[in-house]
């Protein structure tokens, strides 16, 4: 880690001198205490091989059937040194390992867990459909620009919350570190709490995350302050509570006026909290909804039409198909039967060759000038839904996300 030096503006905001834009660089870096480190069998370079292992502290040993390693032959080497354990009861050498840097994909995989987390390959999915482009902090007193804020509802095990920190973090003023000595060897400590509040109020990018339940919000804040000694952890506001009473609160506080980029929503409710999170939420923000259901998501879809709420669906996504990453697109929109006309065969496909709707020809209100629908007039009994796959295979995945952008109103 490095020194960094605040200085103070008349006009209260930070500057940052060039020590504040040096990068992280694994090779260039030692172990130390509190890391985490990923074991690698010097023979064995199958994945099943790794360990992981961490915070490392003095004293510490880890205990394979290959051997015993002490973390003090560990702490002061570099990435992809190799070390040996002490040699084993039968006289036989140790094994020999490969020491290497836990990557954010690593640590969400290995670190202890009370739920299953959003895996790496959907996270990242998630990350890149809110399309982020946070302008790097660079000391100017921002406060005229509207924050880079994202809502999380559903914390969990807070994978989701580290790839979303990690994406905001260049919008923030680098946090004030002080330098100690230990073991001949530099390391850092946060500065004390006094200052937190100080550089929170510059914060531009920030994650609200909200989790109902105490136990997991408290064990994703630990998970996430023990990634990299903390490093994306100052971005991320962690709140416990139903998250439709916190926005309904934020909102006050702000004089009802929208103050979320984006929000995302991990919750077996949460067609219930759209209206409220859609308040928040400003025009043109993306409303992510994950759930493990394709029917949930047309309940998602239909919720939003019957209750007028300004949101209009983007696309719909499934995860995990067959054991794969990225995501396959579903054709999921809402629609208003064409009562007028016959019912058609089905399977019957139209004249541009496409396969027809279920067997019934559909209007989206949308597109159809004689539909007497609107988008706040239509009843529930009239809407329907087309749902199925784009490429016409059939199910397999591991959930759905809906996405939903802010219109004008």
């Amino acid at each position: 880690m490095f020194l960094f030096c605040i200085a103070r503006r008349s006009t209260s905001a930070f500057r940052f001198s060039s020590a504040w834009q040096r990068r992280h660089i694994s090779d260039g870096r030692a172990f130390r205490e509190h890391d985490h480190v990923l074991l690698q069998p010097l023979r064995d370079h199958s994945n099943s091989g790794v360990l992981f292992r961490g915070p490392l502290k003095p004293g510490k040993q880890i205990n394979t059937h290959k051997g015993v390693l002490n973390h003090t032959s560990i702490i002061g080497r570099r990435v992809r040194d190799v070390v040996q354990g002490e040699p084993l009861k039968s006289g036989k050498p140790a094994a020999e390992f490969r020491l290497l840097e836990v990557k954010l994909d690593d640590y969400v995989r290995f670190s202890r867990r009370l739920v299953t987390p959003v895996y790496p390959a959907d996270a990242n999915l998630i990350v890149s459909l809110l399309d982020l482009h946070p302008e790097v902090y660079d000391g100017e007193d921002g406060n005229a620009e509207p924050k880079l804020e994202i809502l999380e509802a559903g914390t969990g095990h807070g994978s989701l919350t580290l790839h979303l920190s990690r994406a905001v973090h260049a919008a923030n003023p680098p946090k004030p570190r002080a330098r100690v000595e230990m073991n001949d060897c530099a390391t850092t400590i946060d500065t004390p709490s006094s200052g937190d509040a100080d550089w929170s109020a510059h914060r531009r990018g920030i994650v609200h995350t909200i989790e109902i339940s105490p136990r997991y919000a408290e064990h994703a804040r630990k998970t996430v302050s023990a990634f990299r000694h903390g490093q994306y952890a100052g971005n991320i506001d962690f709140h416990v509570g139903d998250v439709s009473e916190w926005t309904t609160a934020a909102l006050a506080q702000r004089k009802d006026e929208a103050f979320l980029s984006h929000a995302f929503l991990d919750l077996p409710n949460a067609d219930t909290h759209i209206a409220n999170v859609t308040k928040a939420l400003r025009v043109d923000g993306t409303l992510i909804v994950f759930n493990p259901s394709i029917t949930q998501i047309t309940e998602c879809a239909l919720g939003i039409k019957r209750d007028g709420i300004p949101l209009e669906l983007d696309k719909v996504i499934e995860l995990g198909v067959n054991g794969g990453s990225g995501g396959r697109e579903w054709d999921v929109r809402p629609v208003i039967p064409r009562a007028a006309r016959s019912v058609v065969q089905v399977g019957v496909e139209n004249a541009d060759g496409s396969p027809d709707d279920s067997g019934v020809e559909i209007d989206e209100p949308e597109k159809a000038e004689d539909t007497t629908a609107t988008e706040s007039s239509a009843g529930t009994s009239k809407w329907s839904m087309v749902c199925r796959p784009k490429v016409g295979e059939r199910v397999v995945g591991g959930g759905f996300l809906g996405v939903w952008k802010k219109r004008r109103t």
